[in-house]
C-alpha cells in the first residue's frame, strides 16, 4: 500500500511541536500504518510551500517516513483551499497513492476543506472525523477506521482508494521524535506550468473542463471576459 500523508506549513511557534493542529495526528498515524506488519507499505509525506516551510517534511523523514517531497510552483501562501487541494492532487498522482492522509485542520484558518478538496480532484472517497486507522483484517485493499460525528463513534470498513480527514482519538499514540532529518533530503516536484495554472482557474471560475488555449484577446468590460472565456 503506497500511503501519502498530506501536512502542511503552521504558524511559526517556538513552544509548538512544529506540525500543523492535526497533522501530528495523520503522521503518527501513517507511521502506524507502515510499520505494521505488511509486506509493501510506503510512507511518503507531502507538503506544498517553500523551502523555509519544509520543518514539517523534516519532521516526518525523522519519524519513519520513507520520502519527504515538496511541491513548489505556485504562491500557497495566498492560496485558497480550492487551489491548495489541486495542488496536492496532482502531486499525489504524480507519486501514486492508495491512501491519502491528512489533518482535519489543514489550513490555517480552521475550515477542515483541504482534505476534502483534495479528495474531489482526485476523484477518491473522503472521511472525515478519524480517530483511528488499521488495515483490514482479511487483508482486501481497504481500512478500518473509528470515526465520531454527531455524538456517536462508529467503526467503518472504508474500500481504497481514500482520502480520510484524521482528529485527534483518545488512544495514546506513538510520541514522534523531537529531532529533525537533513533538510537535503527533502525531495521537491515542481508544479510550474503557467499554461495548466491559466485553465485551471478558469475551470473553477465557470465549473466546467477546458481545453488549454495559448491564444489571446483584449476584452473591455466583465461580461466581454466571461464570454471570451465561455468560447475556448
Amino acid at each position: 500500500m503506497n500511503i501519502v500523508v498530506c501536512l502542511h506549513a503552521p504558524p511559526p511557534d517556538p513552544n509548538g511541536p512544529g506540525l500543523g493542529r492535526d497533522d501530528v495526528h495523520a503522521l503518527a498515524q501513517g507511521v502506524a500504518l507502515a510499520t505494521a506488519d505488511r509486506r509493501s507499505d510506503t510512507l511518503t509525506a507531502l507538503l506544498a510551500g517553500t523551502a523555509a516551510e519544509s520543518g514539517p517534511l523534516q519532521r516526518a523523514l525523522a519519524a519513519g517516513a520513507s520520502r519527504a517531497v515538496r511541491l513548489t510552483g505556485e504562491d500557497f501562501s495566498s492560496a485558497d483551499f480550492h487551489m491548495v487541494g489541486q495542488a496536492l492532487a496532482t502531486g499525489i498522482k504524480r507519486l501514486g497513492a492508495d491512501l491519502v492522509l491528512t489533518g482535519a485542520r489543514s489550513d490555517d484558518e480552521g475550515l477542515g476543506a483541504v482534505p476534502a478538496s483534495t479528495a474531489r480532484h482526485l476523484g477518491f472517497i473522503c472521511v472525515s472525523g478519524v480517530e483511528e486507522v488499521a488495515h483490514a483484517a482479511d487483508g482486501a485493499a481497504a481500512v478500518e477506521v473509528v470515526v465520531r460525528g454527531g455524538g456517536k463513534k462508529r467503526r467503518l470498513r472504508v474500500e481504497l482508494p481514500a482520502v480520510l480527514s484524521v482528529v485527534a482519538g483518545p488512544r495514546a499514540l506513538p510520541a514522534l521524535p523531537e529531532r529533525t532529518a537533513n533538510p537535503s533530503d527533502v525531495e521537491v516536484l515542481s508544479l510550474s506550468d503557467p499554461e495548466a495554472t491559466v485553465v485551471r482557474r478558469r475551470t473553477e471560475f465557470l465549473g466546467r473542463p477546458e481545453t488549454a488555449s495559448r491564444g489571446t484577446e483584449e476584452v473591455s468590460s466583465a461580461e466581454a471576459f466571461v464570454a471570451a472565456l465561455a468560447r475556448r
